[in-house]
């Protein structure tokens, strides 16, 4: 797990919660099928270049990472900037967002298969405004025994790096939390080492 507090402008990320709020998203998502828990979410991109645990039909072939830069967005910009930082230029796979509020459950997941393990990363980001430690939400990253192996706080404008493969959840939010939990996730399954 790598750890990069306040890498995006603070205008940028003020524009991008911005533009995030404003966009249609899907309630009733889970983290995999067998998920009881929903959340708020949307794909940006998502164009089925690789395999993902998406069945066929979520793929859509428009949603490449080439397309979604060229719609001009505060996102896009965001995404250049991680992508130059984490994965060297290569195209994205996958971008979208998930939103939660007190109640909205995840559950453990693994964001690519295991056949990319050592290669795929993804890179969360949280552009909240403000996060209070008491209200939970924090990521764990799973070892291959099942045990915690890092995990990480909610912090306005925190990135934090981990392998895809692994399994990985966020933590059930405190009912005292009065914000929306948002999380953007910048995606490939082939990295360039």
């Amino acid at each position: 797990m790598n750890i990069l507090d306040d890498f995006i402008d603070a205008k940028l990320v003020s524009q991008t919660r911005s533009w995030l709020l404003g966009q249609p998203l899907v309630y009733g998502w889970k983290a995999h099928s067998g998920s009881s828990g929903v959340f708020w979410h949307r794909n940006f991109v998502l164009p089925g270049t690789y395999k993902h645990h998406y069945d066929a039909g979520a793929w859509r072939h428009d949603l490449t990472f080439e397309a979604f830069l060229r719609e001009a967005s505060p996102l896009a910009d965001v995404a250049r900037l991680v992508q130059a930082e984490f994965f060297k230029g290569v195209s994205l796979t996958r971008v979208w967002v998930n939103v939660q509020s007190f109640g909205d459950e995840a559950s453990l997941h693994r964001d690519f298969p295991q056949e990319f393990a050592g290669q795929a990363r993804s890179v969360i980001w949280y552009p909240v405004e403000k996060w209070d430690p008491d209200w939970g939400g924090d990521l764990i990253v799973l070892d291959q025994d099942g045990e915690i192996e890092a995990a990480a706080m909610v912090k306005p404008n925190r990135l934090v790096c981990i392998d895809g493969t692994k399994p990985h959840s966020v933590r059930p939010m405190s009912r005292y939390c009065n914000a929306l939990r948002i999380a953007v996730a910048f995606a490939c399954e082939v990295g360039n080492d």
